[in-house]
């Protein structure tokens, strides 16, 4: 049994051993780079997705995933990220997944050498407990490091996996403020004898954790004649791991009063391995689920009123403002004026104007709008100032037509 549990704890070091090489026809999704940590005493490395919308744009800057066990979920998490928001589902994030060195020693809140069944394994835990140096580190260098070298938002993500789960729901405990949604995926909460369940069993009734998210995963790992309700009352080492967070959610249940914002979800078709992918899809879904416009983008009934409520509520959600999408606000202003309705129209467009001043797109879409209204000189004017801002070759020909005009 205790094999089993080894290579489900120590299963993310084993996807991958190393970084892809990227050279000139590979297709990158994001960069390596080092930061040399004080805390640490060592180099670490960290890999960096940023989304390409932002163009020139010095408006857009964007809230952070902070990823563990980097090498493992990088490439789907990222995956994710990047076609959720393309379609509306939730903002565009930077994603920073944290590349291991020791993973026992800094997902390990306290020093423990034991298994969840009490047996000894000095060997493969010497090092551990050295998670409130990890977590420093990404306080005192790792955020500021982003913060200062990427155009971020206040808004900040902490999803892990396994030990990873169980460094997510001790910085819920021990340090909420750094965070304000927390991805826990089957976390090992039996670690060092529970100690986290019975931390969180105290904090979770006396602190108030208003604007604070939590999604639990929890994977299959029972045998199979088990489930949620037989195991809860069985004894056997090769359930604990459910067992474990079953009881972890009833510590949740039973602290009513502290406001945080959760949910746990059981996974019956998956098991400690497969989980991270479908949960950390579900927890994205669950922390943004109403960030998409509850209306189709062709319904005609849409103003700009009804946009700018929608985006107040989004910012108020996430805590710092969120300005509706530029092709968002485009769509709306083409569909008003292919129907005629010019007001709405206008009134689109410049929401985009005031929004992005910095985007030709932004411009040239004026400059259509003032064609159809048969405004030349507008039109004009709008043309050369998309011009001024990006040479756009489709911008240039309106622009020479309406020019050559008499």
């Amino acid at each position: 049994m205790r094999n089993i549990i080894y290579i489900l704890l120590f299963l993310p070091l084993f996807i991958f051993g190393q970084a892809s090489n990227q050279n000139d026809n590979k297709i990158s999704i994001g960069t390596m780079e080092t930061i040399q940590s004080t805390i640490l005493n060592e180099k670490r490395d960290i890999l960096v997705y940023t989304p390409t919308s932002g163009g020139v744009d010095s408006k857009t800057s964007y809230p952070v995933i902070y990823l563990l066990d980097g090498y493992s979920f990088f490439h789907s998490t990222t995956g994710m990220v990047q076609y959720l928001s393309a379609i509306g589902k939730m903002p565009e994030m930077i994603v920073v997944a944290i590349v291991n060195t020791d993973r026992v020693r800094d997902l390990t809140p306290t020093h423990s050498t034991s298994w969840s069944n009490g047996e000894q394994d000095k060997a493969h835990f010497k090092n551990s407990g050295g998670g409130e140096k990890f977590i420093s580190f990404i306080e005192k260098e790792l955020i500021p490091y982003i913060d200062s070298h990427y155009k971020t938002e206040p808004y900040r993500m902490f999803a892990g996996h396994s030990l990873g789960g169980l460094m997510v729901i001790n910085t819920l405990i021990n340090n909420p403020k750094l965070f304000n949604s927390y991805v826990a995926i089957d976390p090992t909460v039996w670690w060092d004898n529970k100690t986290i369940m019975k931390q969180a069993a105290i904090v979770l009734e006396q602190k108030e954790y208003t604007g604070k998210k939590l999604f639990f995963a929890s994977a299959n790992t029972m045998n199979k004649e088990m489930d949620t309700i037989r195991v809860a009352k069985d004894t056997a080492n090769s359930n604990l791991h459910v067992r474990h967070n079953l009881q972890f959610r009833e510590i949740l249940n039973k602290s009513k009063s502290n406001k945080l914002d959760w949910k746990w979800k059981y996974y019956t078709d998956d098991n400690h391995p497969s989980v991270p992918l479908i949960a950390e899809y579900d927890a994205l879904r669950y922390f943004f689920k109403n960030y998409q416009l509850p209306k189709e983008l062709d319904d005609l009934s849409i103003n700009a009123e009804y946009i700018q409520n929608h985006y107040q509520n989004i910012s108020e959600m996430v805590g710092y403002s969120v300005l509706p999408p530029q092709s968002t606000i485009n769509f709306l202003g083409y569909n008003n004026l292919s129907g005629k309705l010019y007001d709405k129209a206008y009134s689109f467009f410049k929401m985009n104007l005031d929004n992005y001043p910095a985007s030709s797109n932004v411009y040239d879409s004026m400059g259509d709008f003032y064609v159809e209204k048969d405004d030349r000189k507008k039109a004009i004017e709008s043309f050369e100032k998309a011009l001024s801002l990006k040479e756009v070759s489709e911008t240039r020909k309106k622009l020479e037509k309406l020019q050559a005009k008499k």
